[in-house]
């Protein structure tokens, strides 16, 4: 299987816009995250929330892609990973209730990675039941224009 990498540099976070998008969006596709993070370089302390959750609706409209890295050059991803969509983005549960996982962190050199374990890795599989096909990365508080950064890689 192939991996893929990608996410957002320098970026400035929205709270109703997505930093990332891991979408199997058509029939067929499916993925595994294997590890995802976030970080900072703000020179002053300024709390962010950032969280990855299964949305509970669909987006619509096109998709912004975000550029892959891949780890054979001969394969090109199937999922798409996406920045915002042009019509609707999609609707997240309520947090704290229905992240996958979240963090209080500081912009202010904070961040991390985290590798999921073997068998608990997260899947995304192209589905009619809305939120199966993607999982978000948002943040809930920090949005310091072009300070933070929020990556995944994952398998396919």
């Amino acid at each position: 299987m192939a991996q893929f990498s990608g996410g957002q540099g320098a970026h400035t976070p929205s709270t109703t816009s997505d930093n990332w998008t891991l979408h199997a969006d058509a029939a067929g596709e499916m993925g595994k995250v294997k590890m995802f993070g976030w970080g900072g370089r703000g020179t002053t302390s300024t709390g962010y929330r950032t969280r990855w959750a299964r949305p509970t609706t669909d987006p619509t409209g096109a998709g912004t892609a975000i550029t892959v890295a891949r780890s054979s050059p001969a394969v090109a991803p199937v999922c798409a990973l996406n920045s915002t969509y042009a019509t609707t983005q999609a609707t997240l549960p309520a947090d704290p209730g229905g992240n996958l996982f979240a963090i209080d962190w500081n912009v202010l050199g904070g961040g991390g990675e985290i590798v999921l374990p073997i068998g608990g890795e997260w899947f995304v599989v192209n589905s009619a039941t809305a939120g199966t096909s993607l999982i978000s990365c948002r943040n809930v508080a920090g949005v310091d224009a072009s300070l933070s950064n929020y990556t995944v890689q994952w398998e396919e």
